[in-house]
């Protein structure tokens, strides 16, 4: 069993739970007007569930709603990279 909210599809099931109700179909047209890198089939299945991908409904919560504030545990955690010493 995984700790709360670890994997990105529970953290897009999650994510998803607040705002099914609320993000509008014209997200889509407007992520493709702007160049996303998904398509508008894509981004759609990703908006029905149909797709979990945590990054794009990231970006459609953002232009479909820009005042919803997304909850910190719900966003990618970005691994650190740091430099590994030359000499032990």
């Amino acid at each position: 069993m995984h700790a709360p909210l670890t994997t990105p599809r529970q953290q897009y099931y999650q994510l998803m739970a607040l705002v099914c109700e609320d993000l509008p179909t014209t997200a889509v047209d407007t992520l493709v007007r702007q160049g996303h890198e998904a398509t508008a089939e894509q981004l759609r299945a990703v908006r029905q569930s149909r797709k979990t991908h945590l990054g794009w409904l990231i970006d459609l919560v953002r232009v479909g709603l820009p005042d919803f504030v997304i909850p910190a545990e719900l966003l990618p955690v970005v691994p650190v990279r740091r430099p590994a010493p030359l000499f032990h």
